[in-house]
């Protein structure tokens, strides 16, 4: 009797020991709170490896679209340099039209077209640091016969640099100064 009672008393505690030890390797292995734990950090996973798919695709899809555009892009360039191939060279005048001489975008719309532009106002020179005024200015883009494919940009047929040095001189006979002369080189 005394060792039915003790073997039962130990397959009592055996079995505690199983269960304790079946609760302790659950927790560690993911019940309960845990469990859900790593569910949720799992749908994140998918949910993020998914977006990520995504954006890989519409990158892909920008890329081919980029292509595409820059394709248009340089035929549409290839296109301007040849049947316009003096553009280049009028860039330089465009911006100094624009920036430095104030003229407003339809001048300089006509300019382009290589036709004459009637006008009157204040021309600054940085030459000077000055304005000058011409009432009937003609001005327009034309063609340096000393290098071909080169323009410059000419008021009343002569070029800019020159009318302004004209004016200049006229503004100094107007005040009774003699005029310089414009050196074409350093002197050592």
């Amino acid at each position: 009797m005394k060792k039915g009672i003790k073997s039962e008393k130990l397959e009592a505690a055996k079995t505690e020991a199983k269960v304790a030890l079946v609760a302790k390797v659950g927790s560690l292995l993911g019940s309960g709170k845990l469990k859900s734990e790593r569910e949720e950090l799992q749908q994140r996973i998918f949910t993020l490896e998914s977006q990520n798919e995504e954006l890989i695709q519409h990158i892909k899809t920008m890329e081919l679209e980029h292509r595409d555009e820059r394709t248009k892009f340089n035929e549409y360039m290839d296109k301007i340099q040849r049947y316009f191939p003096y553009v280049d060279k009028l860039l330089p005048l465009i911006d100094f039209c624009r920036n430095t001489l104030r003229f407003s975008e339809r001048v300089i719309q006509e300019l382009c077209k290589l036709k004459k532009v009637r006008l009157k106002g204040d021309f600054y020179s940085p030459e000077f640091n000055r304005k000058f005024r011409d009432e009937n200015a003609a001005v327009s883009f034309e063609e340096d016969k000393s290098r071909k494919g080169h323009y410059h940009i000419c008021v009343n047929d002569i070029p800019l640099v020159q009318w302004f040095r004209q004016k200049a001189n006229e503004w100094r006979n107007c005040l009774g100064i003699a005029p310089t002369k414009q050196d074409k080189g350093l002197k050592i």
